[in-house]
């Protein structure tokens, strides 16, 4: 993910809860049929989850339920859905350096017999789409067998994603695995890691990962890192 996901981060932080009595009022309305129209819920997904008003869950518009529904539905969806193994790839995003490593990560993992390999991206969201990225990225996560973060510093939306899934998801502390990039010398590590907010969460993923945290340093060294991803 790109450095325009910590702008997600933070709208992220406020936990995307439609403050205000009238998007209340719409999320009832939705849940209701009010609207007039028939609303078709991502299958697989609880509609009570994703509407709950409660302050420590996500709630969405009726207008946001079908933007989130149309991107997250197709081919791709149909892969994951029958796919033995789906793994959601977490990291920076872009064309080169991080970004071009973690989709090799994840074009690795999508080879491979019976599996498919994924990021938040591949399913047609936006940097403008902020309100969308957290609840994709939780559905997403609770249809993969494995999330793999691929780490090489702790800047930017990923490092939040982690966190925030670790928090709200049990479930994903069991099917993380983290591959950490290490650096040649002690300066550059704690240049690339010194983020204390980030630093605090990372290392509790990592305390719960445990033997699934696998270190690389360079590319021929993170191909190998992919390969002791089950």
């Amino acid at each position: 993910m790109d450095d325009s996901d910590e702008a997600a981060s933070s709208e992220g932080g406020r936990g995307y809860d439609g403050a205000g009595e009238e998007a209340e009022r719409r999320n009832e309305a939705g849940k209701r049929g009010e609207s007039g129209d028939e609303r078709a819920y991502l299958s697989g997904v609880d509609e009570g989850e994703l509407a709950d008003a409660s302050p420590d869950s996500l709630t969405l518009t009726p207008a946001q339920h079908e933007r989130l529904k149309d991107h997250l539905h197709g081919d791709r969806l149909d892969d994951i859905k029958y796919s033995d193994r789906r793994y959601l790839v977490v990291g920076r995003g872009g064309d080169e350096g991080p970004g071009r490593r973690r989709a090799l990560v994840r074009d690795l993992l999508d080879d491979r017999r019976e599996a498919t390999g994924y990021m938040l991206e591949d399913f047609g969201l936006s940097g403008e789409e902020l309100d969308l990225w957290a609840p994709a990225f939780e559905i997403l996560c609770a249809q993969s067998t494995h999330v793999v973060g691929v780490l090489e510093d702790y800047d930017g939306g990923h490092v939040w994603e982690l966190g925030y899934l670790y928090h709200q998801q049990s479930r994903v502390r069991d099917i993380l695995w983290l591959l950490k990039r290490v650096y040649g010398d002690e300066a550059t590590e704690r240049e690339r890691y010194d983020n204390g907010m980030a630093a605090s969460h990372l290392a509790a993923l990592e305390r719960s990962a445990g033997e699934r945290v696998v270190t690389w340093d360079d590319e021929s060294s993170l191909r190998r890192a992919v390969d002791e991803v089950p």
